[in-house]
């Protein structure tokens, strides 16, 4: 799971920064209007910021029409344009690899491969954690908002950001960037910086490098020197204040990089013009520069790509009709309705229709009384010459040509869902609603395609005993994967599921045949209102399965006082 926590700032109902931690299975709940789905709608904004710089978003790629977020004046908090919207994703890089970018400041801008493994570092093996922050503010200039800041962290140091100018003129990287960060390691010959009240690293060397040559003008011999191979210089010339440099980025419009391209440092920031036949010195750039790119650009190319692989459905799925004609081509907006889970099922092999099928009405599963079965069939003109054919006396003399005309004809298919009951094939509209409800929800939980599976409010017209093994399905789609599932709910079945599931893997007493689940795999969320301030609450959960202090009124108590 690479999303590990999100904060957002002056987002909808948000004002003071709120974080939400991200587990395996994450739940939210809390009154109702109280700003449940604003945490959702937060991830369907950052995907439309990573993905199209979409930043006055109102309809977005997966909200279909659930979703739309009415640009940036009506998402930023209180409608008020000098805020600034900020997300921050909290990432789990231990298994990622980032991004390599290879840039070319020499003659060719098309390095030769020996080429680039002289001057990439990559850091990947080092970087087990990261945080991308995206800042939104609103420009008078361009009347218009736009993202106006990228910060970056890598294992829990702040690495440097990327500011934008409100005109668009200007895109740079400040002066702060944190060269003595602990994934560079400090220079072999110390006494060489013996003017320096902090170690060098060799990170800020290689800037040392090429900026003082600029600085200097140094050409010929000592251009070879400086830049031997074991990059020692004297003393005298890290005399440099790194802090008084900017470096200004090329071919950006917003603080956002390009995904897939290393960052551009406009040379002159850092290089003097004269000094571009020198190809060390050139190399060194390409050295310097492909270590921000991979640091700067490889943590939101990687948070780009986890939201791709979010799924939303609305709170409302629908029943297909009954002439359904699934789209064969993947529609991400769909799913917000249910439909795409439908589009899925029809386009799948036979196995994950049975799969489907096997948690619909197993037992031991959900127990709905229906399972699938998929009809798969040819159509036959009656008044052509192969219908002729095969009800004719003549069908053993032209059994091969008949045989071919039949394979070569287009294969549909029927999804129908059987009674188990009655074993009668029913249709999805001649059945409760509920089934239509909970489908989607089972299919978008065993897609292997989706690793965020965002969902309102899934106990929707099914009745307790469904609830409840709801929590099975889930728990069971976070064995060994890399998914997390985000429910808003008001289900107290769904929580009650879960808390029992936490204490039967405590005592070793779980049902044959069900998944563990540890209370760090789960993540209950209390999402409330306060004098105009939108707050959330992580509740504890305890071994045994039972809350760990203070919870909010509402969960169990209705029960309580009903029974009692």
């Amino acid at each position: 799971m690479i999303i590990r926590a999100l904060t957002i700032e002056n987002f909808k109902g948000i004002r003071e920064p709120v974080r939400v931690e991200f587990k395996p299975i994450t739940l939210l709940f809390g009154p109702n209007s109280a700003g449940k789905s604003t945490i959702v709608q937060a991830l369907h904004y950052a995907r439309e910021l990573l993905e199209r710089q979409n930043v006055d978003a109102d309809l977005t790629l997966q909200g279909g029409e659930f979703v739309d977020l009415g640009g940036f004046e009506n998402l930023v908090h209180g409608h008020d344009r000098d805020k600034v919207v900020r997300l921050r994703f909290d990432l789990d890089l231990s298994n990622e690899d980032l991004p390599e970018y290879i840039t070319g400041y020499r003659q060719s801008d098309l390095l030769s491969s020996s080429e680039q493994k002289r001057h990439a570092w990559n850091l990947s093996r080092k970087v087990t954690s990261a945080w991308v922050e995206i800042s939104v503010s609103w420009s008078e200039w361009r009347n218009r908002p736009f993202i106006s800041r990228y910060e970056v962290g890598i294992n829990g140091e702040k690495f440097g950001e990327i500011n934008a100018a409100a005109d668009s003129r200007r895109v740079w990287i400040p002066p702060y960037i944190n060269f003595g960060h602990s994934l560079f390691p400090p220079i072999s010959d110390p006494e060489s910086f013996e003017d320096y009240s902090r170690p060098v690293s060799e990170f800020e060397q290689l800037y040392q490098i090429v900026t003082k040559a600029s600085q200097e003008g140094f050409v010929g011999e000592k251009t070879r020197t400086l830049a031997s191979e074991n990059c020692e210089i004297s003393a005298e010339l890290v005399e440099l204040i790194v802090s008084e440099h900017e470096m200004d980025l090329v071919d950006l419009q917003s603080a956002l990089p390009t995904w897939g391209k290393p960052l551009w440092i406009e040379e002159s920031c850092l290089i003097d013009p004269k000094l571009h036949g020198e190809d060390q010195f050139a190399e060194y750039l390409d050295e310097f520069a492909s270590i921000l790119s991979q640091l700067f650009v490889g943590p939101g190319e990687v948070l780009r790509d986890a939201l791709r692989q979010f799924r939303y459905l609305g709170p409302i799925r629908e029943t297909p009709p009954r002439n359904h004609k699934p789209l064969r081509s993947d529609d991400e907006a769909r799913w917000s309705s249910g439909l795409a889970a439908w589009d899925l099922l029809y386009n799948s092999p036979t196995a994950f229709c049975q799969e489907v099928s096997d948690w619909l009405h197993k037992e031991d599963k959900l127990n709905t009384g229906y399972s699938l079965r998929m009809l798969r069939y040819k159509r036959l003109d009656m008044d052509g010459p192969l219908y002729g054919t095969l009800i004719s006396n003549d069908l053993l003399e032209e059994d091969q040509a008949v045989s071919r005309q039949i394979a070569q004809l287009p294969e549909e298919r029927q999804l129908v869902l059987v009674d188990e009951q009655r074993r009668l094939d029913v249709m999805p509209q001649d059945i409760g609603i509920g089934i239509s409800q909970i489908l989607p929800v089972v299919v978008a939980s065993l897609d292997s395609r989706s690793s965020i599976v965002a969902v309102e409010q899934p106990e929707l017209h099914i009745h307790p005993g469904l609830q409840v093994s709801l929590g099975d399905l889930f728990i069971s789609q976070i064995q060994d994967q890399d998914k997390m599932f985000l429910i808003e709910t008001h289900s107290e079945h769904l929580l009650l599921r879960f808390l029992r599931r936490v204490r039967e893997t405590s005592e070793d007493d779980l049902p044959p045949g069900v998944a563990p689940l540890q209370p760090e795999q789960l993540s209950v969320n209390y999402i409330d209102m306060s004098q105009r301030i939108l707050w959330v609450r992580q509740l504890q959960v305890s071994p045994e399965g039972d809350s760990l202090g203070d919870w909010p009124k509402g969960f169990f108590e209705e029960r309580a006082g009903e029974l009692y």
